[in-house]
């Protein structure tokens, strides 16, 4: 290890700040950001996590891991995790349930260290690595008493038949997330959803379809939270899906997270090998 490696870690866990750090050894704060990244490679793991308002020392042993609220609600993600904590028992998971554009921040910014978002993540930046890990049908859930529920009682329903109805949706920002999958798949059907009604959660979409107020889009595993009221039916479209993505930090060296990584791709759920960031 480099003594000015050691001593530029020292003096930043005294002040928490590269700019203080930097003013008291004499360089510029860039010097001081290369120091410190010499080290953790060496190291092979994070020793220190961006704030706010500066730094603060890595817990030796944590996997910070955000996630989208329904991706905790299919059964790939719990059984990865579960996975991980036999395998290693000397981690500590930390689990943050936030949205897609606050999970990018969050990378970008080495708050968190692995993301589990629903595709499309949009414009991801050219830093942050996204990576399949499961796939879902989608299901249209309905109230049962919906005239459509009748009408293909025994057979998969045409997302046509619900042109005129209101969509129900999960309030994701353009581009980006389930909500703005379930657009796609209208448009893709032949038409433009002429009203739209847009909610927190996939639990928000079926509760609301069924009291009634619209169709929503939903992974198919949640049917088994249904509430009281509410009809899943299959659609008559190939693609209808939606899938989980792993986004992490293309160039992070960290032992834990590579880890992580590897067990999640022996995950079933059709995962897939590593993918660069969409364009």
């Amino acid at each position: 290890m480099d003594f000015r490696h050691f001593r530029t870690f020292v003096i930043a866990a005294e002040e928490l700040h590269l700019g203080h750090t930097a003013e008291r050894l004499g360089i510029a704060q860039p010097a001081v950001t290369q120091q410190i990244k010499a080290l953790e490679a060496s190291l092979e793991f994070k020793v220190f996590r961006r704030v706010r308002r500066g730094i603060e020392l890595s817990e030796l042993g944590k996997l910070c891991i955000a996630y989208a609220h329904s991706a905790m609600l299919e059964p790939e993600l719990p059984a990865l995790l579960k996975r991980f904590s036999l395998a290693r028992p000397d981690v500590e998971l930390e689990l943050i349930g936030i949205g897609v554009q606050e999970q990018l921040s969050a990378l970008g910014e080495e708050r968190i260290d692995v993301a589990f978002l629903r595709s499309p993540a949009g414009m991801a930046p050219p830093a942050i690595r996204i990576s399949p890990f499961s796939r879902t049908p989608l299901d249209v859930v309905l109230a049962r008493d919906h005239p459509a529920c009748a009408a293909t009682k025994d057979r998969a329903l045409s997302l046509r038949d619900l042109a005129r109805e209101r969509l129900v949706i999960v309030d994701d920002p353009a581009g980006i997330g389930i909500g703005h999958r379930a657009l796609e798949l209208c448009r893709e059907a032949g038409f433009e959803p002429r009203r739209v009604l847009r909610v927190a959660d996939s639990a928000s979409v079926i509760a609301l379809a069924a009291a009634g107020l619209g169709f929503g889009l939903v992974p198919r595993n949640l049917a088994r939270f249904a509430v009281d009221g509410a009809v899943f039916k299959p659609l008559d479209m190939a693609n209808c899906f939606t899938e989980i993505v792993i986004a992490t930090r293309a160039f992070d060296r960290s032992a834990s997270t590579r880890e992580f990584l590897r067990i999640a791709a022996d995950t079933p759920g059709e995962v897939a090998a590593s993918a660069p960031a969409s364009p």
